[in-house]
């Protein structure tokens, strides 16, 4: 599932084990994961700049939720690095709709280089699994 086009692509992450491209000889090993929540899904893709033919000195993530069912509910999404949570505007999503959240930063802001999305709803928060090795 791709949130953001990749450019110029130098490696891709299988099974969270990296295959390099291309005669790269940095291992980033950003790639994508889900949570399947009780009325849709939760997408989130994090990767180094240099995976996707950008500047290595940061990091893009890109977050999309799937409401598939329930009743109409606000919810913010946001992306956690160990050097700061970031937030989304808080935005009403019914079922049928999508929403989405990306943004990119510098590489220090990921100083345990990974990365986890979050969305809030209802006074819960939901996460999806960790993306390592993103510096």
């Amino acid at each position: 599932m791709k949130i953001f086009t990749r450019n110029n692509v130098r490696a891709m992450a299988v099974g969270g084990v990296l295959l390099a491209a291309m005669g790269s000889t940095v291992a980033y090993a950003g790639g994508s994961t889900k949570t399947e929540l009780s009325n849709g899904m939760l997408y989130f893709e994090a990767h180094n700049g240099r995976e996707i033919g950008q500047s290595s000195t940061k990091v893009y993530t890109g977050e999309k939720y799937v409401k598939s069912g329930g009743s109409t509910v606000s919810v913010q999404m946001k992306v956690d690095f160990a050097g700061g949570l970031y937030k989304d505007t808080v935005k009403t999503v019914k079922a049928g709709q999508t929403v989405n959240y990306s943004l990119s930063v510098p590489v220090s802001v990921a100083s345990d280089c990974s990365a986890v999305g979050l969305l809030s709803a209802n006074g819960t928060t939901y996460e999806t699994p960790y993306i390592k090795q993103l510096c």
